[in-house]
């Protein structure tokens, strides 16, 4: 049985304006603000085409992600997960032996034994380009701040493979918006936590505390403009043909010491998705040559789909401006470039015909307000001149149509002072009934492969299904390949 959130919602409710001047957590009513914490190296090797499996083999260990900390259990235990809204669980416990840097992956925290634990006896895989995981799925109490959720239903990993984090999915199923079981967004609401399944992602600049996400809420003093409120493409409509943070992008432009260089324009508006999940950005070989041909010192690097840049474009005043509707997110250069830590720049964005996905390059620009319950984001360009929190209601106008309070920077975020408030922690869940069925693995290339219905050719990777296939092969790098095993899940994305 499917797992249905709302048969019906209540007339919308007025947003609570919460008044705040600091980046703490904070439970308000009908609104959770959760501080984000830059991390180096990526999580995980993470790409759906081949050509972003290269990318994210460069990104493991010279990249940045965001991560969130979770208390899981009885006692409550801390593990720290990547944030990602470009896939739908929830999974904790990498094989650290089997990392590309053990120490790195033990800092994040273990969970262990729990009273109130329950082993539900089925397995999940997921496969993130070259990396994998493969869990039991189980339930326990999951505390996002002060927000403790009953029977969350969440993997325990038992093998994994090039892996150094857990991760918290933010995104829908790929085969929809009603899955098999709750997720964590559907839970914090259907517990009474927040008002809506949706939630505002502000990830900053690399560097910067002040990133958050805050589920069932929008913080007005951290964009400036008008909220531009996007379709989500519905999944039979998308470049993959799933269910993801797919919008279209209406137009491009390069904007260098005052001159503005057309990338292109709405005509052919072009299908994009946004993810927390990637360090860099992909676009469409001619959307990327426009953009490699007037970016400053931009060059291709032989063997490689990036492009280097001289570090010096850090520090110019130029800015990469995209068009959605009516409102332009504008990235500083300073944020479309990825320094690595060797020293070498690389620009922020490179070829995927087939993927499109806007990643952290472009979302450290951008205030985003994912709308799950009526399929919406919601876009702003980002900055910083205090906190003030509006809850997010319930009924169709639920995202208010809000105006951020802070004066646009061309691009440039500002910060204030950061102070610490309690946290308010009187919040107590109710329990929840689900049904858990199966889900499906795929994949694709020399990573472990199973048999699979073709979909969508053109896109070189596999997603879910609501069906069972078995694993029949790994690569030699893999260990302990689980040969023969009925998996119930992928996430490729």
């Amino acid at each position: 049985m499917l797992f249905t959130l709302f048969a019906g919602l209540v007339a919308a409710t007025q947003a609570q304006h919460i008044p705040r001047d600091d980046n703490s957590q904070v439970q308000g009513d009908g609104l959770l603000r959760f501080p984000l914490r830059v991390s180096s190296g990526a999580p995980i090797v993470k790409g759906v085409t081949r050509r972003q499996e290269e990318v994210a083999l460069e990104a493991q260990l010279n990249g940045n992600f965001y991560s969130i900390d979770l208390t899981i259990g009885t006692p409550g235990q801390t593990v720290t997960v990547n944030f990602d809204t470009g896939s739908p669980e929830l999974w904790v416990n990498p094989d650290c032996s089997q990392a590309d840097n053990p120490e790195f992956c033990e800092s994040f925290g273990h969970f262990n034994e729990s009273s109130t634990f329950t082993d539900l006896g089925t397995q999940g895989t997921i496969i993130y380009g070259t990396g994998m995981v493969r869990f039991n799925r189980s339930t326990d109490y999951i505390a996002v701040g002060a927000a403790r959720i009953s029977q969350q239903i969440f993997g325990v990993a038992d093998s994994s493979f090039v892996t150094n984090v857990g991760v918290m999915g933010a995104s829908p199923w790929l085969s929809g918006w009603e899955g098999d079981y709750p997720l964590v967004l559907d839970n914090l609401a259907t517990q009474g936590f927040i008002n809506s399944r949706a939630f505002s992602l502000d990830i900053r600049s690399i560097g910067s505390d002040r990133g958050s996400v805050i589920f069932g809420g929008i913080d007005t003093r951290k964009f400036s403009g008008q909220l531009e409120k996007r379709p989500i493409i519905p999944g039979d409509d998308s470049p993959d043909g799933y269910t993801r943070y797919w919008v279209y992008l209406d137009g491009l432009t390069l904007v260098q010491n005052g001159k503005k260089i057309p990338i292109f324009s709405k005509p052919t508006r072009q299908a994009v998705m946004l993810d927390s999940g990637y360090t860099l950005s992909t676009l469409p070989g001619p959307i990327v040559q426009a953009i490699v041909d007037s970016f400053p010192t931009a060059k291709t690097i032989p063997e490689s789909p990036l492009y280097s840049v001289d570090c010096s474009v850090m520090d110019m005043a130029g800015t990469v401006d995209f068009l959605f509707g009516e409102t332009i997110i504008k990235v500083p250069y300073a944020d479309f470039i990825w320094k690595r830590p060797d020293g070498a720049c690389r620009l922020g964005v490179f070829q995927d015909d087939n993927f499109p996905v806007l990643g952290d390059t472009f979302l450290r620009a951008a205030y985003v307000v994912y709308d799950w319950d009526h399929r919406n984001i919601w876009l702003a360009n980002n900055e910083d001149c205090g906190s003030k929190l509006v809850a997010i209601g319930k009924g169709p106008n639920a995202v208010p149509a809000l105006t951020g309070e802070c004066t646009r920077s061309d691009g440039n975020t500002t910060t204030v002072p950061t102070t610490s408030v309690p946290l308010n922690s009187t919040a107590v869940p109710s329990s929840t009934q689900y049904h858990n069925t199966s889900m499906a693995l795929a994949t694709s290339g020399s990573y472990p492969t199973v048999t699979y219905p073709s979909r969508h050719a053109d896109v070189t990777s596999t997603v879910t299904y609501s069906e069972v296939h078995t694993i029949t092969s790994c690569p030699p790098t893999v260990t302990n390949c689980p040969v023969g095993s009925v998996t119930t899940e992928l996430v490729t994305s």
